[in-house]
């Protein structure tokens, strides 16, 4: 499972607004993870213009670090909109340059070009003029769309098992190992990941992975279409698409829950409240739900228009987490459910542990935050700073040894025979310790 925490950071990130196309109510929280690697964008208008309106929604989740989806979750309404073909209204072909010109202006800075994380992205451009949703996906990321209450997929989980992703990663002289690209990621497609994408005679469109998205086009019909979710795979590792639509729809028939409400529960439900289980629950969460607004229409109508139409959405919140995490005994009373992720934990006696087994709702292994890994060449430069040299022998064994060294083993030694006696004879003591296994 990686790195987690003692205890999952609960404090929530949310955010609502609305304008005459869409309203939104957002969540996302750190929760077990060592960090938060999620970025989101909510823009309900950046055309800029008279002749149309356009709303622009994304959903960044980081891997391997924060640094990619950060820079996504800044600069990917300023990309789409310098590209020639999102000013001509040409907004699926601009999504499709939008992902690709990411790439090129993430390598464009000296820092993040050697940077290892990535991150997955699903996003989604509504257009008033042309009554039509856009969505491009990169990932394992998700946007959906409640139809009439019924989930409608709007984008495609990338993963690497996948016949046509496979046939790209191998044609790329990549492999397939453990369900993972190259034995490492658990995605097939995603902005930043650049050691992925380092054979310079390949197009975008054809590295091992690329950043190239999928495009689902959906014309809106307000009668039918009543919202769209868009979310990491935190959530969908929880819930599939229609009980998430299920449990949206089960917030709004209860008449006092905001859209921004409805997201934080969501979030409730999915956080695990343990981490003795599978790992689900254990990630960082976002979710944004979007209203559909007709013209003209408040959010308030457009809470009074769904509720109208009675849709049946029977599973409570308090259900729905009693069957996601069925391993864990929950109080009887269902004020208690959400104890574990409404209580905030004492930020300063938090720690983390870690578990070896394998988990697939990893992307890519994780650090704690404020650490650097250490190989064996930072070793050596720590080491040697201090008079103590490592040399490299035979069967992938290091030698540590120098002056320096037997001082400091000599101190502790001194230290230790101070409180104790060694009845070892001086030929049985040792003077210095020689190897280190790698």
């Amino acid at each position: 499972m990686g790195q987690i925490l003692s205890n999952p950071i609960i404090d929530k990130e949310v955010h609502s607004g609305s304008d005459v196309l869409t309203a939104f109510g957002l969540c996302a929280m750190q929760g077990w993870r060592m960090s938060m690697e999620d970025a989101h964008v909510c823009a309900s208008n950046i055309s800029g213009g008279e002749e149309d309106h356009v709303a622009y929604y994304a959903v960044f989740d980081g891997h391997g670090g924060s640094s990619v989806a950060t820079f996504c979750g800044e600069k990917a309404s300023e990309v789409l909109q310098e590209r020639a073909t999102f000013k001509k209204g040409q907004f699926a072909q601009a999504l499709i340059d939008a992902f690709i010109a990411t790439d090129e202006e993430i390598l464009k800075d000296p820092m993040l070009r050697n940077d290892h994380s990535g991150c997955t992205a699903t996003t989604m451009v509504i257009s008033k003029l042309q009554q039509k949703l856009f969505c491009a996906n990169a990932g394992d990321s998700r946007t959906v769309l409640s139809r009439n209450a019924l989930a409608k997929a709007l984008s495609y989980d990338h993963k690497p098992t996948l016949v046509g992703e496979k046939s790209r990663i191998v044609a790329a002289d990549g492999f397939v190992e453990m369900d993972r690209v190259n034995g490492n990621l658990a995605l097939s497609r995603a902005i930043g990941d650049f050691e992925f994408k380092s054979n310079s005679s390949l197009p975008p469109h054809e590295q091992i992975v690329t950043c190239v998205p999928d495009i689902v086009e959906h014309p809106i019909d307000y009668e039918l279409d009543e919202f769209v979710i868009l979310a990491c795979d935190g959530i969908w590792d929880c819930l599939t698409s229609q009980e998430c639509v299920d449990l949206i729809h089960y917030g709004i028939n209860k008449g006092d829950m905001t859209l921004e409400e409805i997201s934080s529960r969501i979030v409730d439900v999915c956080c695990s409240p343990t981490t003795e289980g599978t790992g689900i629950g254990c990630d960082n969460m976002s979710i944004v739900i979007v209203a559909l607004l007709k013209d003209g229409e408040s959010l308030n109508d457009w809470f009074k228009r769904i509720r109208d139409k009675k849709h049946d959405a029977s599973v409570s919140f308090e259900a729905r987490r009693r069957s996601i995490f069925s391993f864990y005994e929950f109080p009887k009373d269902d004020s208690e459910v959400f104890a574990i992720s409404t209580k905030k934990s004492d930020d300063h006696n938090n720690s983390y542990s870690s578990n070896d087994d394998e988990d697939e709702d990893m992307d890519r292994p994780e650090q704690a935050p404020g650490r650097q890994q250490m190989d064996l060449f930072s070793l050596e430069s720590l080491l040697g700073a201090g008079g103590i040299q490592v040399t490299q022998g035979g069967n992938n064994v290091s030698y540590i040894h120098g002056s320096a060294l037997s001082e400091v083993l000599a101190s502790l030694s001194g230290a230790h025979s101070a409180g104790h006696s060694d009845d070892r004879s001086e030929d049985e003591k040792p003077d210095k310790i020689e190897e280190v296994k790698d």
